[in-house]
């Protein structure tokens, strides 16, 4: 039976990482509207650790790391806009995501190769939160949080974004 990595047991931080992409909106009316987007993701951890386990639920150990991981997910979220005051607004909605690569799917130490202990899920949802400040016409600043509603790799895919908008047309 291989030994296997625990990846809920993984010590990490969060790091920064870079998101691109599009974006479109919808007015319903003068406070309500809809903005979708599609967005390319970077998000990065520091590994510190992994339990390792026998494969069949037992832990055996820890693995001690030193690793940033990179995943990169193609994103589209759907927001609901609420005007709070003229230039700031209140979005929410869900954000579906797809997992494009992933580094872990397995990991070797002094040699030996550690298989993850489950199956690899590319699929992730969240709920987002966000405010929006449009400083003019065209630029906007905002900082959103994505609360993970399933799990990627044993590991609820949440964050904090800030981010400049520029509008083209």
């Amino acid at each position: 039976m291989p030994k296997m990595v625990d990846l809920s047991s993984m010590e990490f931080n969060n790091q920064a990482g870079m998101d691109l992409g599009i974006f479109t909106g919808f007015r319903f009316s003068d406070h309500l509207g809809l903005k979708v987007e599609i967005l390319y993701s970077s998000q990065n951890i520091h590994m510190k650790s992994y339990g390792i386990g026998d494969g069949n639920g037992r832990g055996i150990g820890t693995a001690e790391l030193n690793e940033k991981v990179n995943d990169e997910y193609l994103l589209l979220p759907i927001l609901f806009k609420f005007k709070l005051v003229k230039k700031l607004d209140f979005l929410i909605g869900p954000q579906f995501g797809y997992l494009l690569s992933n580094q872990r799917r397995f990991l070797v130490v002094d040699n030996i190769i550690y298989f993850q202990n489950e199956q690899l899920d590319n699929f992730s949802m969240s709920g987002d939160f966000e405010l929006s400040f449009k400083s003019t016409d065209k630029l906007s600043l905002g900082i959103r949080y994505f609360l993970g509603l399933n799990k990627v790799n044993s590991l609820r895919n949440n964050g904090l974004q800030f981010y400049l908008g520029y509008a083209i047309l």
